[in-house]
């Protein structure tokens, strides 16, 4: 989101960054709960809670989404006012408007749940720095980007891990090559007690760097399957993490 400010005659544009989707649902879901239940007390602190509802909105929908505007258009006090008008339907209108913006916090909810899927994703079940930094692609549903990142982590751990091994030239060894040497049946660094093991661990490792490393991620994210597939590489990618970590945590190299 881009705001506009005037100093002077000369124009400053601001830059807003997006909220995440789960951080959003987080602090929406507690807003929520600091006016349940309704109760005309609350009014005191009324404008302070909009306001922050508000800002939430607009970091995480954007101004102009609909749900923003119907939010931000909520009434709390009755249409018509006289010196007639009852405290109650002050009251009552109050309490109307404070139902009528809960229902769109909800509504807001179920819209940035949308954009991280509706089951939630179990970060115990992957390497934890492989998780950390792929999480906050996660949560904004960057699922392309996942992938990418997976596979340019894990190529770039495997490599750290065992030394930084190098070609004929001198240079460092990357996708298939990389695989093929670490996890060699020479290398201190190959997976697996028995040969047919180790072949096995080797072919997945190759396999990984060859189907992933050149990973289009504008092509993955028109796929309808986009968020199972950046998932599905993720898991293979932590899994390779893992078994390094399990067999040979005593020598990978910091």
């Amino acid at each position: 989101m881009v705001s506009r400010l005037s100093v002077g005659r000369r124009p400053y544009c601001l830059t807003m960054s997006r909220m995440r989707p789960v951080a959003a649902i987080r602090a929406l879901e507690e807003l929520k709960a600091e006016v349940q239940p309704p109760s005309t007390s609350l009014r005191s602190s009324h404008t302070s809670w909009k306001a922050r509802v508000m800002a939430v909105l607009v970091r995480s929908l954007g101004k102009d989404h609909d749900i923003v505007k119907r939010f931000e258009s909520v009434r709390y006090g009755p249409g018509i006012v006289t010196d007639r008008t009852p405290q109650s339907s002050f009251d009552q209108a109050f309490l109307g408007g404070l139902s009528n913006a809960c229902g769109l916090i909800d509504a807001a909810i179920y819209a940035l749940g949308l954009e991280v899927g509706d089951e939630p994703v179990d970060e115990h079940a992957y390497d934890p720095e492989l998780w950390t930094h792929v999480k906050g692609l996660v949560e904004d549903g960057e699922w392309g980007k996942v992938a990418s990142q997976t596979a340019i982590f894990v190529e770039n751990h495997v490599r750290t891990w065992a030394g930084e091994p190098k070609d004929r030239s001198g240079s460092n060894l990357v996708g298939k090559a990389l695989y093929l040497e670490v996890f060699s049946d020479s290398s201190d660094y190959r997976l697996g007690a028995q040969s047919s093991e180790r072949e096995g661990w080797r072919y997945l490792g190759m396999g990984f760097a060859q189907a992933l490393s050149n990973v289009d991620r504008h092509r993955i994210q028109k796929r309808d399957d986009a968020r199972r597939y950046a998932l599905g590489v993720l898991g293979l990618g932590s899994l390779l993490l893992t078994q390094l970590r399990y067999e040979h945590e005593d020598i990978l190299k910091s």
